[in-house]
């Protein structure tokens, strides 16, 4: 599918973010305000406010406490997403539009397959987090209601216990807890699942347009040496080093968009990580197991993609220094080899996107955290057989 406009890639996210209460878009519809405070308060504030009081109330036991603890850790997540789309609505509509500059649609047959390849990506990545995310609400809340009206089997409530109720008000307004908490996760997922993926979407953009400025270097790289093809050569560089500084001036407005709730993201995760981890050790039934594995491995995809994308954006960053010096840049003026000499020096700083300006993403902070993880598990471990 063509692009018609870079920020068209976050279409779907803009719909859902709509739906779900956070995202008035650019003029605000009359009650949409209105709509939104409700159903945040209902479904964001009370959700989060009972789910303190379960935590507060829950039996001090291992196997109970790490359930509930796990889903706690989640929602501070899912908060730190709402707020930042809620507190930077001004800078996110900022971004969309430096997005669809001219500098950023591409001028030639490649710079448009880049842009399309960044957009098929985007859409392949967002589909199969609505399809694995979805399959799991199906799992944890529509199957147990299934058996339950085909088979009889037991049900209880699916995020958490609600400890702070007596067993008679629970019995009593069961289905009204099921049903509260059901529609509250299933908006809490779809937040993780339209703001993660538009953070994945920002960098893979970034790495888009600098894939496209290093294929616009190589493609100076073959100029010939007269004069006036000299003279044209100084103009394409000053377009490409104008190109860069846009880039720069994108991603550093990334930086200012992310760096909080990536902090929070990793932080959390982190904590999900070794809390599950350590779950495995106490879990007694087989389907906790189970749903503790799966949950662990979506905590480790959440930290995982924008390490990774973070790896990928200073690495095309850094590979500008060498398509700059491989542009047959000897027999050019005096002010196209100052220009590219200033440019060279500028490129030495690679493009890091950091959490709070306290660590980067990249796969160096994924793999730290994950051998913290594993050192934090292989010591409680030891600790267990030496009690038994």
């Amino acid at each position: 599918m063509a692009l018609s406009r870079q920020s068209q890639i976050f279409d779907i996210n803009k719909i859902f973010w709509n739906i779900f209460g956070i995202w008035p878009g650019k003029v605000p519809m009359k009650y949409y305000k209105f709509y939104s405070l409700m159903y945040i308060t209902i479904t964001t504030v009370t959700y989060n406010i009972l789910l303190t009081l379960n935590l507060f109330y829950t039996p001090r036991n291992l196997e109970a406490m790490i359930r509930e603890v796990v889903f706690y850790f989640t929602e501070v997540a899912v908060i730190g997403k709402v707020v930042m789309i809620l507190v930077m609505r001004e800078k996110i509509i900022a971004i969309l539009k430096l997005m669809d500059c001219k500098e950023f649609q591409g001028e030639n047959s490649k710079g448009k397959e880049i842009l399309n390849k960044t957009f098929s990506t985007y859409t392949k990545f967002w589909k199969a987090m609505a399809i694995v995310s979805n399959f799991s609400y199906f799992s944890f809340i529509v199957l147990p209601i299934l058996l339950h009206l085909i088979w009889k089997a037991d049900i209880e409530l699916p995020i958490c216990k609600y400890y702070f109720l007596s067993d008679d008000a629970k019995e009593k307004y069961f289905w009204t807890w099921y049903i509260y908490q059901s529609f509250g996760i299933y908006g809490h997922m779809t937040y993780n699942i339209n703001v993660d993926s538009f953070i994945a979407g920002l960098m893979w953009v970034a790495i888009g347009q600098l894939k496209m400025l290093n294929h616009n270097f190589s493609q100076l790289a073959h100029s010939h040496k007269s004069v006036l093809v000299d003279s044209g050569s100084t103009k394409t560089l000053n377009k490409l080093l104008r190109h860069y500084d846009i880039i720069l001036r994108y991603c550093s407005d990334v930086q200012k968009i992310v760096s909080v709730v990536m902090f929070v993201q990793f932080c959390m995760a982190s904590l999900i990580i070794c809390v599950a981890m350590f779950g495995l050790l106490m879990v007694s039934s087989p389907d906790v197991f189970y749903g503790m594995i799966s949950y662990l491995s979506i905590m480790t995809m959440q930290i995982f993609v924008p390490g990774w994308l973070g790896t990928q954006l200073e690495f095309e960053s850094q590979e500008l220094m060498v398509a700059a010096y491989n542009t047959d840049w000897i027999p050019k003026s005096e002010s196209f080899k100052r220009s590219l000499r200033l440019f060279i020096l500028r490129a030495r700083n690679p493009i890091v996107i950091t959490g709070y300006k306290i660590f980067p993403l990249s796969l160096k902070t994924f793999i730290a955290i994950m051998k913290m993880a594993y050192s934090f598990f292989a010591l409680l471990r030891k600790l267990q057989d030496r009690q038994m």
